[in-house]
């Protein structure tokens, strides 16, 4: 039978947060379970085990985990709430990059119209709101009257690239 005390509780609640970044990391690199397993020298179902945070890795496994996901230990345990690492990860890009504010707006703009949700409400764009103006395509406009997709293709057209 399991201790309900509060340092278990802890633990588990640890190797849980441990199970979630083994696997957002996994993903994030696009590595299948048995890819993953293979580079640690485990078992596809002991990988299994340590995403769902049934297993306790020993510190040998720690490491060869760390190894395989290309990362450090310390940054194995970095374990954080998805949304507050996505939005960190947002700031340091615009912080390393030294965005000005009409740059962040317009990364913003990039992002309203790539995934249909406007800032303001956050809400997905209603029926009347201005859409892309080629012929079949109803994707929210980013600028000149276009869709991200076809701004873009359009912008690489004007400068003589090919098409992607």
């Amino acid at each position: 039978m399991r201790s309900s005390s509060p340092s278990a509780q802890d633990a588990s609640g640890h190797l849980q947060g441990l199970a979630r970044r083994i696997r957002t990391l996994r993903e994030r690199r696009g590595l299948r379970q048995e890819d993953f397993a293979e580079r640690c020298g485990i078992s596809v179902s002991f990988a299994s085990l340590l995403e769902r945070g049934e297993r306790s890795p020993s510190y040998e496994t720690l490491v060869q985990v760390a190894a395989a996901l290309g990362v450090s230990l310390a940054e194995l345990f970095r374990v954080e709430e998805d949304e507050a690492a996505g939005a960190r990860r947002l700031v340091e890009f615009a912080r390393a990059r030294r965005l000005t504010r009409a740059e962040v707006d317009r990364l913003l703009a990039v992002a309203e119209a790539m995934f249909g949700v406007e800032r303001t409400t956050g809400e997905v764009p209603s029926e009347d709101a201005p859409r892309c103006k080629e012929p079949g395509c109803e994707r929210p406009v980013l600028a000149r009257e276009l869709c991200v997709a076809h701004y873009h293709r359009a912008r690489r057209a004007k400068a003589g690239q090919p098409p992607e």
